[in-house]
């Protein structure tokens, strides 16, 4: 089993580590992306697989510290599915699959409570779990963003991703002295956070879809068109598996392609929409 982990960088420098969600869209702690160069910087993806890929950061939510990273032309690739999702439930066993670099320890341990309700350093309040880790780093930057799976409700080869590390608690007694108590966020709640991308799944049938938003390329010399295309793509594709996947109707699938191509056709071609 390699979970479904993506590790996170920029010119080769390791920012940290998030969760593929889907085959278009990772999520991670904001956090992990402080030290990125650009609002619409190039980021690095390794998957578990070991695939490299590149993406973007395409929405964010500052209080509660996550953000949503858009896979680039991920409809070229032979994607891994996305994994099962569950709520956090207590007294179980959970593990975390990722390996941050320099690093030679997986996790582990017990779900103490959940789920909770936590204020983040960011000042936001999530809902989550608390987490006991049987291995006594005593820091564990470098794990943020990871994901969380547990003992599956029933027996089943594979095991449910239920949260998104998020920070460790540090011991009461010394504020400088880490705990082995971490908390992650409920992977089921940050995806309701971003209802356009996954959240509780694809627009509902009869409410109007939010727009993906893909940051530009930072480059003004890139023409419109590819600019346009480029984004096109990225709706294209997260539609192309709702529909795959029954989130949402094979008539609602092809209206929003209608909307997008126009959407296209207005910006790259100069056309007028009612023509």
């Amino acid at each position: 089993m390699t979970g479904h982990w993506v590790r996170i960088a920029e010119a080769g420098v390791h920012l940290g580590a998030g969760l593929q969600v889907t085959q278009v869209y990772v999520l991670t702690a904001l956090h992990c992306l402080r030290d990125v160069s650009s609002e619409g910087a190039v980021l690095e993806l390794t998957l578990s697989d070991g695939q490299t890929l590149t993406g973007r950061v395409c929405d964010e939510d500052r209080g509660v510290d996550l953000a949503v990273i858009v896979i680039e032309r991920a409809s070229r690739y032979r994607l891994p599915l996305p994994p099962p999702m569950d709520w956090p439930r207590p007294s179980v066993r959970w593990q975390g699959m990722y390996e941050p670099p320099g690093r030679l320890a997986k996790l582990s341990g017990i779900v103490s409570h959940a789920p909770i309700e936590y204020r983040s350093a960011a000042g936001g309040v999530f809902t989550g779990l608390q987490l006991t880790a049987e291995q006594d780093l005593r820091d564990f930057s470098g794990y943020s963003g990871s994901p969380v799976d547990t003992d599956p409700v029933e027996e089943t080869e594979e095991r449910p991703v239920v949260g998104i590390l998020m920070e460790q608690v540090y011991a009461y007694e010394d504020p400088n002295r880490g705990s082995n108590v971490l908390v992650a966020a409920s992977v089921r709640y940050a995806m309701g956070l971003f209802p356009s991308y996954f959240g509780d799944g694809p627009p509902r049938e009869g409410t109007p879809a939010r727009r993906t938003r893909c940051p530009d390329d930072g480059d003004p010399a890139e023409p419109t068109a590819r600019k346009a295309a480029r984004e096109a793509e990225v709706v294209l594709t997260a539609l192309k598996e709702w529909e795959q996947s029954e989130l949402i109707s094979s008539a609602r699938a092809e209206e929003e392609r209608g909307h997008t191509l126009r959407q296209f056709r207005e910006r790259a071609l100069g056309d007028d929409a009612d023509d």
